[in-house]
């Protein structure tokens, strides 16, 4: 930057060359100035000189006409006299005027035009950036505190540690050293962790690390430096120049060795965190370095140590789930659906199943086998499927035979005791149903009875409503006409059309009311039909006993797409293990986990290493 004096102008020389239109319009102007004062006196006198001499003319006049008077003439004489004075002043004051106006300076001249500069700011360079420290007094001081470890050497060796730790990463974790850490902030579940050797050196080497950002050395010096594209940053960029010509006049108006000592200081503070750091890259590099390297690095492990944790759960549920089908005989759906439709839909009530219950049964062809390589299950004729029909082998060898050879045994005996019990719940239900269909006709009665009584109250109003509008209309009549007979007569005037209307509207709302009420009741039967059918259900407990597990895993099939989401991994067992298992209470997780391993380290890095290069 080149410097200059005006805002407007490109560079010095023009400025100087500005000085100078300056200067000399200035004594243009002066000089046009002072001519034109003159000039307005000098005519101002000689309109004053010119009243005078008419004055002296007409006094010379008179004179001459009173000259055989003696005191007139000698007046006019001494007028005459006064006035010849005045003039010949004015006269004596023009020609003053007149010189002065000759004597106006008009020479101007410019012999030498210079450049003198006054230092008002020092700039002095680190690194790659530059700082400019003002002297004028116009920026306040700033504090600048300076920083360096205390234990430099074993902050180099943690950092290395930490770095050669992010390159390699064990597959199986190492337990020498475990450590026990709090995690009840991220889970009320699971109070504590166990962190192994690999993260656990990892978090020691963080706090070595912290510990020995926190013990440093603090010196502070105190410099006015202007603040970045601030109004008077950007005055000094337009007009301070740093190249001075030769031999240029400098005038020191400001103190510019005030801040020598603080630039040193800080200038050597600097020079000796630059020596501290062991590596050839400088101390700030190092620090920005080893944020990215952490940030990428736990990120990363974090994310395949949560991975691989996952794909091992997941690996070793699938083993757990193949072991735990072993149990179970599996059939082809396919083959089998009509069988499976059928117990899925059986209600085991005695009154229809007594006479023609068949047991469930499935066919020993339509089994099916697990093939390891295609992880499919194949039966006889070759068909496949991935979610066989099973029956736990313990229901289908053991419970279903036993069942069914105890009950044959005693089955004339629960006969009887089902025929018993049928004969009550019959005599049970006839005397419901005819309480019901007695209560059903009296409220109907009732109701009946009560619209009619409803109506017939409506008819009396109206009438009782027409009798008493006509004796008003009476009573109305006779007070106009001063009590006269005659005009008592009242015209009967027929409202059949408004009677009509009003009755029809009232029947509307009786109807309304009563299919209310009939709708209600219709309800009520509709419920009562509905406990009475199943109070008639007899479970036929020897079925039930025998194929209610295949029952209920036929319906668990069916409904396995509705199961809670915890269950269905469980799915691949069974639909009936899934949906009967008993599941350990819903592990808790704070919103700080789901946050924290949201996060995304190395643009956090990034963001705070910004920061810190844009301060």
């Amino acid at each position: 930057m080149s410097g200059k004096i005006f805002k407007d102008s490109s560079s010095i020389y023009q400025d100087q060359a500005q000085i100078l239109l300056d200067y000399f319009e200035q004594a243009a102007e002066k000089i046009v100035k002072d001519e034109e004062q003159i000039e307005k006196k000098i005519s101002s006198l000689e309109v004053e000189r010119k009243e005078i001499k008419k004055e002296l003319s007409k006094v010379i006049l008179r004179k001459w006409m009173f000259g055989i008077f003696v005191l007139p003439i000698l007046y006019f004489i001494m007028k005459q006299q006064t006035l010849k004075k005045k003039i010949a002043a004015l006269d004596s004051n023009i020609k003053e005027l007149q010189k002065q106006f000759e004597d106006i300076f008009r020479d101007y001249k410019v012999k030498k035009l210079g450049i003198a500069y006054i230092p008002i700011a020092s700039q002095f360079k680190y690194k790659d950036k530059s700082f400019i420290v003002d002297h004028t007094g116009i920026t306040k001081e700033s504090e600048f505190r300076l920083q360096r470890s205390k234990q430099n050497d074993l902050l180099a060796e943690k950092i290395a540690e930490i770095e050669q730790m992010s390159k390699e990463a064990p597959l199986v974790e190492g337990s020498k050293d475990v450590e026990t850490i709090d995690t009840e902030q991220y889970s009320q579940s699971m109070h504590n962790l166990n962190q192994h050797d690999y993260f656990g050196s990892m978090e020691r080497a963080l706090k070595t690390i912290s510990n020995c950002m926190e013990e440093v050395d603090v010196i502070s010096v105190n410099l006015p430096l202007v603040e970045n594209n601030s109004e008077y940053h950007n005055y000094i960029k337009e007009h301070a120049t740093s190249d001075i010509p030769y031999n240029a006049p400098v005038l020191e108006v400001f103190d510019t060795k005030k801040y020598n000592r603080q630039i040193s200081t800080f200038q050597d503070i600097n020079l000796l965190k630059d020596n501290l750091s062991k590596n050839t890259a400088q101390y700030e590099e190092v620090l920005k370095g080893f944020m990215m390297t952490m940030a990428n690095s736990v990120q990363a492990i974090s994310a395949l140590k949560v991975a691989s944790a996952d794909k091992i759960v997941f690996e070793s549920n699938k083993v757990l789930f193949k072991i735990l089908k072993s149990p179970y005989n599996h059939y082809s759906p396919v083959l089998e659906q009509a069988e499976i439709e059928r117990i899925r839909n059986e209600n085991f009530n005695y009154g229809d199943s007594v006479q023609n219950y068949v047991p469930f049964q499935l066919k020993n062809s339509s089994k099916v086998k697990y093939n390891l390589y295609t992880d499919a299950w194949v039966a006889e004729d070759g068909s496949t499927t991935n979610m066989p029909f099973g029956i736990h082998q313990i229901h289908e060898e053991i419970v279903a035979p036993i069942v069914e050879h105890l009950m044959e045994e005693t089955r004339l005996a629960r006969l009887k005791i089902y025929n018993h019990i049928k004969d009550q719940k019959l005599s049970y239900l006839n005397k419901w149903h005819q309480d019901t269909e007695d209560f059903y006709g009296r409220n109907r009665t009732e109701s009946s009875d009560l619209i009619n009584l409803m109506r017939t109250t409506m008819g009396e109003y109206i009438a009782s409503y027409n009798t008493m509008i006509s004796l008003q209309k009476t009573e109305e009549t006779m007070k106009q006409s001063n009590g006269s007979l005659d005009s008592t007569v009242v015209d009967a005037k027929g409202n059949t059309v408004e009677v009509f209307a009003a009755f029809e509207m009232q029947s509307k709302e009786f109807q309304k009311v009563q299919n209310e009420f009939e709708n209600y009741i219709d309800l009520l039967k509709e419920d009562i039909d509905l406990k009475a059918e199943k109070f008639e259900h007899i479970d036929y407990y020897e079925a039930s006993l025998r194929d209610g597990n295949s029952r209920d895993s036929a319906i668990a099939s069916k409904d396995a797409h509705n199961l809670d989401i915890r269950r269905k991994p469980l799915i691949a067992v069974n639909p009936l293990f899934a949906k009967t298992s008993e599941l350990p209470p819903m592990p808790s997780v704070e919103t700080l986990t789901t946050e924290h391993i949201s996060l995304n380290l190395p643009l956090i890095a990034t963001e705070a290493i910004s920061e810190i290069e844009e301060d």
